[in-house]
């Protein structure tokens, strides 16, 4: 991808999505996996034997031998992890959420410009196609409405769910809105954990688009969907199918037309996209910035959460509908 060869790449924590990361990076044509991380020595040794790297047990013998890395390790361990290897000049593929709160992505965002390093977050379903697809298409959205509910996995136990599967709407809804945010109300509940495992939560935007999120992570069956209606038609991407449907008000009748969308690797793609931000020395499409934008909402979500209902009117007596 260079003119100086494949980009050096390591994989810091080789969970399940780490481990997926360490195999895209190895059948890369523009990158060479020269080290993998994780603090589990035989789990470290299985991805080193597979892909032919070296392997270690600490994120800083990665200085001096990689150009760039993904960082998938536990969120409350992230900022931690992202940091050193900012300063060190090493450019980074984080996965979602960008850090733990607020405070820590901001650090982390400022390290980065500061030092000039890309940095990526790992928000895959905007390279969903079915997702690309609805965003070509929306010209002026009023209603989005996003629904992902997945069956009990045990994993992220150290995340709410806002954090752990909403964050992923999240960053979609701002995507397609374009306006800061005007009002949050939401509502969690803790089945499993002693975190929030559902949430819906309701976000009005200052140019008057309303989004509606609804997530579970104690659901019977996976669901990913997001639908936008704005005037004369509504449009609906079912982003693991993928399909995109839509309906247009034709003639005092409704006309539904549905897209069916070839089969696509989402992490390919960003690792891809990644890849190509380190050797071009642009941007990457989900930069620092916009993971810090998920995240401050997904924080306003949880404090509107923890705030409770606030206490409906009083109706005077006589006065009812």
């Amino acid at each position: 991808m260079t003119g100086l060869g494949p980009i050096r790449v390591g994989v810091v924590g080789l969970g399940y999505f780490g481990s997926h990361h360490a195999r895209h990076y190895a059948a890369h044509a523009g990158a060479r996996l020269v080290a993998v991380v994780d603090t589990d020595p035989e789990r470290a040794g299985r991805a080193a034997e597979a892909h032919g790297a070296e392997r270690f047990d600490h994120h800083r013998a990665l200085i001096g031998k990689v150009d760039a890395a993904s960082i998938t390790v536990p969120t409350s361990a992230q900022h931690a992890v992202a940091s050193e290897l900012i300063d060190a000049g090493i450019h980074l593929f984080v996965e979602k959420p960008i850090a733990a709160d607020v405070a820590a992505a901001t650090d982390l965002v400022a390290r980065a410009e500061r030092r000039g390093t890309r940095l990526q977050v790992g928000h895959i379903e905007r390279f969903a196609p079915a997702f690309r697809a609805l965003r070509e298409r929306v010209a002026a959205p009023r209603l989005i409405e996003c629904v992902r509910r997945t069956p009990w996995s045990g994993r992220a136990l150290d995340v709410d769910v806002v954090l752990d599967l909403m964050i992923h709407d999240i960053d979609l809804v701002l995507t397609l809105a374009g306006s800061p945010v005007r009002s949050v109300a939401a509502t969690g509940v803790s089945v499993v954990t002693r975190r929030n495992d559902a949430v819906e939560a309701r976000v009005v935007f200052e140019n008057g688009v309303v989004a509606t999120l609804a997530t579970s992570r104690i659901a019977p069956v996976p669901e990913r969907s997001i639908a936008v209606t704005e005037a004369g038609r509504r449009l609906v991407a079912n982003l693991a199918a993928p399909e995109l449907t839509i309906l247009a008000a034709v003639e005092g009748t409704v006309a539904v037309e549905r897209i069916a969308l070839p089969p696509h690797d989402n992490l390919a793609a960003e690792v891809d996209a990644f890849l190509v931000s380190v050797a071009a020395g642009t941007p990457p499409p989900v930069d620092g910035r916009a993971g810090l934008d998920a995240l401050k909402l997904a924080e306003t979500i949880l404090a509107a959460i923890a705030a409770g209902p606030r206490s409906a009117p009083r109706i005077p007596q006589g006065a009812q509908a």
